[in-house]
């Protein structure tokens, strides 16, 4: 684990109202109105999707990528952006959506429902597990974690015989996603807990903070927890030892659940965040190409000077050739025309 600050790789100006972002890949995806962009970790557009609505949601599932936009979830291709299939739409639209795992996706409704889909985004059921405020994760390929209308945790198994259980009766006030097994959750009075949950209950459940926090996102990567909280700024837990250290991530935060982090500001400034051994090492390969760039340029300009000594020799231009040989330090080629020079006078 490093405690060195994480490195802004590049940042971006968005012209757009930003309502979704999704780290894919080695890129991210951006839900800008009704523009879908997919920007590489240098930058550049790789290609952009006109969707019928503004984009509220995304998700990927390592080969498409999620779309809700006005009423309808929309799957696309996560390599050049085509539309998977025609897409679906429900009465009153859906609030979020979360990958299988082995391939599928749910999408929770802005009723009590719960819509299930294959990997190629066909129709397959509906279930009704009652009032929620958040889908958390999978704790395994039947079993999905959800929060709640009064901030309970439940285990809903939704694939066989459909059933619903409550993990235990405390109220949460806020969950993240469930990462790599684990999930952070705030009570009422604003300690911070992080829980390793089962479908029964914890296998772990410990206090982490109990500092101020108003957390609006929280990710997992591969120094800890990276929690964007209302301020627009992201702590880590655990904190980082440069305390004075701030980074300014905005109102939308994702990442790649290892070593890297998008955030965008509330007035559309896109940056890119990279931990910092990742940040060395895009470093050293830029000061590779610089160096290997400033090379081609002067074989190319040796060449030039090359074919210009040999053009004066050709034309007699003795003198001239013998400055451009000895430019090239050529030094064989500039004896030989002094000895002719010489002869000649």
């Amino acid at each position: 684990m490093t405690d060195r600050p994480w490195r802004v790789a590049f940042s971006q100006q968005l012209t757009g109202v930003v309502g979704a972002i999704q780290a894919v890949g080695g890129g991210v995806a951006v839900g800008e109105g009704t523009t879908l962009r997919f920007i590489s970790n240098e930058g550049n557009q790789i290609w952009k999707r006109e969707m019928p609505f503004s984009i509220h949601s995304l998700a990927h599932d390592g080969a498409a990528i999620g779309v809700l936009c006005g009423h309808g979830f929309h799957l696309l291709d996560q390599t050049t952006g085509q539309p998977l299939y025609e897409g679906r739409s429900v009465a009153g639209g859906f609030r979020k959506m979360i990958a299988r795992p082995g391939g599928g996706w749910v999408l929770m409704d802005r009723g009590e429902h719960l819509h299930l889909f294959s990997r190629e985004g066909r129709g397959i059921r509906r279930v009704r597990p009652g009032p929620m405020r958040h889908m958390i994760g999978w704790l395994d390929r039947e079993h999905l974690m959800i929060q709640n209308d009064v901030g309970m945790l439940c285990c809903l198994r939704l694939f066989g015989s459909d059933s619903k259980r409550v993990i235990e009766r405390r109220s949460w006030s806020w969950t993240s996603q469930l990462e790599e097994g684990r999930v952070l959750l705030q009570t009422a009075e604003g300690s911070v807990w992080e829980g390793v949950p089962n479908p029964f209950g914890w296998d772990s459940l410990e206090r982490v903070s109990t500092s101020s926090i108003d957390p609006l996102q929280a990710h997992r990567c591969g120094d800890g927890w990276w929690i964007l909280q209302l301020s627009g700024e992201m702590i880590r837990l655990p904190p980082l030892e440069e305390a004075d250290v701030v980074m300014e991530a905005g109102v939308i935060l994702s990442s790649n659940g290892a070593d890297v982090l998008v955030g965008v500001s509330r007035e559309g400034l896109l940056r890119w965040w990279e931990e910092p051994t990742l940040a060395d090492r895009r470093h050293v390969l830029m000061r590779r190409l610089v160096k290997e760039e400033r090379r081609r340029l002067d074989f190319e300009q040796r060449e030039v000077l090359f074919e210009a000594a040999r053009d004066a020799e050709d034309s007699g231009q003795l003198q001239r050739a013998v400055e451009l040989y000895e430019a090239l330090g050529r030094k064989e080629d500039v004896r030989r025309l002094l000895v002719q020079k010489e002869a000649l006078e």
